[in-house]
């Protein structure tokens, strides 16, 4: 029997409007993801990826079709719903870190705990914080991190409330080569120590490599959906988008 299928995508559509005319960013997008899996999406730039990426955390409403994650309906939940799915089972790594300056390292890991108002938060976040190697940045505040060390202290937030899923949108995209492959490996471990699934938006053909679905996007549509081995899922032909 195969794994539990933790986010499922039926027919979702995403149109935005501009004056009068209506710009159509994704158009009917089907697919299921497992728990525990590493899923790259990827495409040239304006084919939709972050916008996919939104809608799957339910940050945006579709316009038609829906998102399933965990069970849940997202299209079914308020707002304030979906802010307490979030905080409770999904974790964000973006490509811009999204540090607190005010705030140690430290400090930064612990806010989701303390959000919901956790016990224990400062011992956990140290914790993560040593599994991302940087236990002798604790007290550091961002200005005095580099960007790979940044980027570290996102993911151990990322990761401080154990959630189910996690959303990486182009989590090496300011890094450099040495520290994109470091982490890389980092969210590879932790996707395995932790049993979080990986949805990854990516350019870098290391981390697409590393995954073990990958899905790319083209015009708006799945291009092709293939499982690691090069075995097609699903494959459609050029649209010509």
């Amino acid at each position: 029997m195969g794994a539990a299928i933790i986010l499922s995508v039926e027919h979702l559509s995403k149109n935005f409007k501009s004056g009068s005319h209506t710009l159509t960013v994704l158009r009917d997008i089907s697919f299921s993801i497992e728990e525990g899996a590493a899923c790259a999406i990827v495409g040239p730039s304006g084919s939709g990826k972050t916008t996919l990426i939104a809608l799957c955390a339910g940050l945006e409403r579709p316009s038609a079709g829906s998102v399933v994650f965990n069970g849940i309906d997202l299209q079914l939940q308020n707002e304030d719903r979906l802010a307490w799915i979030r905080n409770e089972y999904i974790g964000f790594v973006f490509q811009t870190f999204q540090l607190i300056p005010s705030l140690t390292a430290l400090e930064n890991v612990m806010v989701p705990a303390e959000i919901r108002g956790e016990n224990h938060a400062r011992s956990r976040a140290a914790e993560l914080l040593r599994s991302v190697g940087l236990e002798d940045r604790l007290r550091h505040y961002p200005v005095q991190l580099s960007g790979g060390e940044q980027q570290r202290v996102a993911i151990a937030r990322a990761f401080m409330n154990r959630p189910k899923l996690l959303f990486a949108d182009e989590p090496t995209g300011n890094l450099d080569a040495e520290t994109s492959r470091n982490i890389i490996d980092l969210l590879f471990e932790l996707n395995e120590t932790a049993g979080a699934t990986l949805v990854l938006v990516t350019h870098d053909p290391e981390l697409t490599q590393r995954a073990t679905r990958v899905i790319r996007l083209r015009g708006g549509v799945v291009d092709s959906d293939v499982r690691r081995g090069g075995a097609s899922e699903r494959f459609h032909g050029d649209s010509g988008a």
